[in-house]
C-alpha cells in the first residue's frame, strides 16, 4: 500500500486521509474502535502507531527483511475476523482488494465465500465503496508474475461491514468526511458506492404506492373506512353489475417495482414474486391491532409476471361477497440479477488473467478479479435472501363491494 502514500499530493491523499480518519469519524459511534492492520497476521495497532500507516514507511519491509508480513494481503482473513465480530459492530476495511495469500489451498473465490456467507446470515449488510487514487510504485502479484510493472493511478476501495442501520450513518458520514478529496469524490460520482444488503427497500412512498385507475373503470374512489392519524390507505368502491361488464384492463394497478423506493446504491434488482392477504371488516368498532377484521386467506390472481405489477381486477372482485375488505399485498424478491447493475462500476474496473496486457495500457491501473469479488457479493446475499426471502414493497387498498 505503500504506493498509494507516496503517490499522494497535498491536495489528495485518499489512503493517508481515510486511515487517519475513519477511526473518529464524526456522526458513527467508535467508542470502542480497535485498529487493526492484515497482512500475513492480524496485528492490532495502538493509537499512537496509527500516524506510522500514514507514511510509507509502515509498508515497507526492513532492509534486514525483505520477505516481512508486509508482502502479502490477506483479506480473506479480515473478512473472517469481521464475520466472527459481535454482528451489531461496524467493521470497516481499507484495502485494494488485491487479494495475495500464498496460504490459500483453494481458489480465491472459496476462501472469500465463507466469511460472506457468514455476515449477511448473520443479518449484517456490506457497503463497498470505490476511490480513484493517485500511485507511485510497482504493482506486486501479476497473473503473468511480470515484475517492474509501475502504475500512477489505481483504485483503492472501503469495505463497510454491520447492521444496516450502522452503515447508513456510515455513508452519512463520509459524505461530509473532512477529508476534501474522498468528500466531493463520492458528490460528484467519480468515486462509486454499492450496498449489499437484506433490506433494500425503504419506507413506502405513498406516490409510488398509489393505485392507477384508467378513466372508465368500474372502480371509484371512496372514502368509506376511517384510518388512523398518518396512514393512507386507498380506497374503492365496486358496483357488482357494472364490474361484471367491465373490459379487460378496467382494474385499477399498481406499478410492481417500479413503485419501489430502494436505498441510493442498494444491489436488489432480480426477480420478484408478490402475494395478496384478503381481510373482510367483520366489525365496525374501532378495536386495536386490527381486532375488527378477519383474515380471509390468500387472493389470488392480479399479479403479472416477475416484474411485480398488480392489477385489481373488477370482475374478480365481485365474485366475494358484499363487504368492506382490505387488500395487503407484498412483493418480495426472489433472486438477483447476477451481473447486478449496481456493481458495473466494479466490474469496469476490473481485469482478470485473460486481460492483463489489456490492463496494463489503461490510464488507471484496474484491480485483478474485482468482477469476481461483485459475483462473489452478490451470490451470498442471494443464498442469504432464499434463506430469508425480502420484502421490497408493497400496498394496501381499501374496497367496498355492494
Amino acid at each position: 500500500m505503500s504506493g498509494y502514500i507516496r503517490g499522494g499530493s497535498a491536495e489528495a491523499r485518499p489512503l493517508a486521509d481515510l486511515v487517519g480518519m475513519l477511526p473518529s469519524l464524526g456522526g458513527i459511534d467508535h467508542s470502542k474502535a480497535e485498529v487493526i492492520r492484515f497482512d500475513r497476521k492480524i496485528t492490532p495497532i495502538e493509537s499512537k502507531d496509527i500516524k506510522a500507516m500514514q507514511s510509507e514507511a509502515g509498508y515497507l519491509c526492513p532492509p534486514s527483511n525483505s520477505n516481512c508480513d508486509a508482502q502479502e494481503s490477506h483479506i480473506d482473513q479480515a473478512l473472517d475476523k469481521i464475520a466472527h465480530a459481535d454482528a451489531s459492530g461496524l467493521s470497516v476495511v481499507v484495502s485494494d482488494l488485491w487479494l495475495a495469500n500464498s496460504a490459500v489451498l483453494t481458489t480465491d473465490s472459496v476462501a472469500l465465500s465463507g466469511p460472506l456467507d457468514l455476515i449477511f446470515n448473520s443479518g449484517r449488510s456490506i457497503a463497498v465503496y470505490g476511490f480513484e487514487s493517485a500511485y507511485a510504485g510497482k504493482v506486486s502479484d501479476l497473473p503473468s508474475g511480470k515484475a517492474g510493472v509501475v502504475a500512477s493511478r489505481r483504485y483503492l476501495f472501503v469495505v463497510a461491514v454491520g447492521p444496516l442501520k450502522r452503515l447508513q450513518a456510515f455513508n452519512a458520514a463520509i459524505q461530509m468526511a473532512p477529508s476534501s478529496s474522498i468528500s466531493s469524490d463520492l458528490k460528484s460520482g467519480k468515486a462509486h458506492y454499492s450496498l449489499f444488503t437484506l433490506e433494500p427497500a425503504v419506507a413506502a412512498d405513498a406516490a409510488k404506492s398509489a393505485f392507477f385507475v384508467p378513466t372508465k373503470s368500474a372502480l371509484l374512489k371512496a372514502n368509506f373506512l376511517p384510518v388512523r392519524s398518518g396512514v393512507k390507505v386507498q380506497q374503492f368502491k365496486l358496483d357488482k353489475s357494472a364490474a361484471l361488464r367491465s373490459p379487460v384492463g378496467s382494474g385499477a394497478s399498481w406499478a410492481g417495482s417500479r413503485a419501489v423506493s430502494v436505498i441510493p446504491g442498494a444491489v436488489w434488482e432480480g426477480a420478484s414474486r408478490g402475494e395478496t392477504q384478503l381481510y373482510k371488516l367483520v366489525d365496525e368498532e374501532c378495536r386495536p391491532k386490527g381486532g375488527g377484521w378477519r383474515k380471509e386467506g390468500e387472493l389470488r390472481g392480479g399479479w403479472q409476471g416477475e416484474t411485480g405489477d398488480y392489477t385489481l381486477d373488477p370482475a374478480g372482485l365481485a365474485a366475494l361477497p358484499s363487504g368492506k375488505y382490505l387488500l395487503i399485498g407484498g412483493l418480495r424478491r426472489v433472486s438477483l440479477l447476477s451481473p447486478n447493475p449496481a456493481t458495473q462500476w466494479m466490474r469496469d474496473w476490473s481485469f482478470n488473467a485473460a486481460t492483463e496486457a489489456e490492463a496494463l495500457r489503461r490510464p488507471v491501473m484496474p484491480t485483478l478479479n474485482l468482477s469476481e469479488m461483485a459475483r462473489l457479493f452478490e451470490v451470498a446475499l442471494l443464498r442469504s435472501a432464499q434463506q430469508k426471502p425480502m420484502n421490497i414493497g408493497g400496498f394496501a387498498v381499501a374496497v367496498e363491494i355492494n
